[in-house]
C-alpha cells in the first residue's frame, strides 16, 4: 500500500462518519481515494470544490490574499471537508451529518502534515 492510500485509509478509520476521503489537486482531480458514497462520484465533487478554491485565489474579495487552510460545506445530509496540503493538493473529507466534525478536521490537519513532505 502506497504512503497516501495509508494515510486516507487511516483518517478514514479514526473520524467516525466518515463516507469517503481524497487527496486531490487544486484542479479537482483526486490523486488516490478510500471509500465511496453511494449515488455520488467523488471526482465531480472534488471538481466542484477546487473550483470553489481557485476561484477564491483570482478574486478581489473581503477573504485576505493569503491561500485557504480549510473550508467546510455542511448540509442536510453530509459534511464536506476541504483541507489544504499544499498549494496544489487539498484533502477531501466527506462525512455522514452526524460524523465527528472535530475529529474530522484533527485528522486532516494531522495527515496534511505527512503528505505535505511526500508532495513537495
Amino acid at each position: 500500500m502506497n504512503v497516501f492510500q495509508d494515510t486516507l485509509r487511516r483518517i478514514a478509520e479514526r473520524v467516525e462518519g466518515t463516507r469517503a476521503v481524497s487527496l486531490v489537486g487544486i484542479d479537482g482531480i483526486p490523486i488516490d481515494s478510500y471509500g465511496a458514497v453511494e449515488g455520488m462520484s467523488i471526482e465531480s465533487f472534488a471538481a466542484e470544490m477546487g473550483n470553489f478554491v481557485k476561484a477564491t485565489h483570482g478574486s478581489h474579495t473581503s477573504l485576505d490574499s493569503s491561500s485557504i487552510q480549510q473550508l467546510s460545506l455542511v448540509t442536510d445530509s453530509s459534511i464536506a471537508i476541504l483541507s489544504r496540503v499544499t498549494e496544489e493538493y487539498y484533502l477531501l473529507l466527506l462525512l455522514a451529518r452526524d460524523g465527528s466534525f472535530g475529529r474530522g478536521r484533527f485528522e486532516l490537519a494531522k495527515a496534511a502534515l505527512t503528505l505535505e513532505k511526500e508532495l513537495l
